[in-house]
């Protein structure tokens, strides 16, 4: 595999949202609404960038095919920011323009370098990966449903598309720059694990996750893709989402 399979895989992903269309009625339940309204502002805040620092740290591994992929990753986020903002509108709820969360990821995503930025946003798609299967249990809403098992399928493939890219500046790092990379994603993991508990509890509790369940799942989806970036295992793609 390299990065021109990763265009291929997002050119033919590129019309993964087709099938929505926003409700045209109220599908929350008041109880729901309540429920969710501030988790998902933040994620679809979260979901929402631009992605310019990402594509200009892009140009440093000098790969004209990474770059195109990267174009798409970014689109593709932009598209979750999307969908669930359209989804939030249907059901009555505003958009947010900052969190403080949010706006720590992208202080983080600055560091120095593509290598680190990539271990942010690992991070927060490990986290993503099992925040979708907590909300999609926390309703009925048909809508919200399918956009949960979309997303949770795209970040399947995103922490694939990132572990294989980390995996490229792990190879080439010293036994102690190696120590030194998993170190700072575990700390980054477990301190993620830990603020998305207390801000987002509700929903996570309401999906059927217990704070131990919780850190469980998440510390599993870091446990695989240390596996893949330090080539342990190939890339792992599981069959079964949401």
């Amino acid at each position: 595999m390299d990065f021109s399979n990763w265009v291929d895989y997002y050119r033919l992903n590129a019309n993964h949202f087709d099938f929505y269309c926003a409700p045209e009625q109220l599908e929350l339940t008041p109880q729901e609404k309540s429920l969710v309204t501030s988790s998902i502002q933040q994620f679809q805040r979260g979901e929402h960038s631009e992605g310019k620092n990402l594509f200009r740290y892009a140009f440093e591994l000098q790969r004209d095919d990474y770059v195109e992929a990267i174009k798409f990753f970014i689109k593709e986020e932009q598209t979750h920011a999307r969908v669930l903002g359209e989804f939030m509108s249907s059901q009555g709820i505003p958009k947010i323009r900052q969190h403080w969360v949010d706006d720590v990821f992208r202080k983080l995503r600055k560091l120095a370098s593509l290598e680190n930025s990539l271990i942010v946003l690992l991070t927060a798609e490990i986290i993503s990966d099992t925040y979708y299967k907590a909300l999609y249990a926390a309703t009925e809403s048909a809508s919200l449903r399918s956009i949960c098992t979309q997303i949770d399928q795209d970040e399947e493939m995103h922490i694939n598309f990132q572990c294989y890219t980390l995996g490229l500046f792990y190879q080439k790092r010293s036994l102690v720059g190696k120590l030194w990379t998993r170190l700072f994603h575990t700390v980054l993991t477990v301190g993620t694990i830990v603020i998305v508990w207390f801000h987002h509890r509700p929903v996570l509790k309401a999906g059927g996750y217990s704070i131990f369940a919780w850190a469980k799942s998440v510390l599993r989806e870091f446990a695989r893709a240390d596996l893949m970036i330090t080539r342990k295992i190939g890339l792992s793609i599981r069959t079964q989402h949401v």
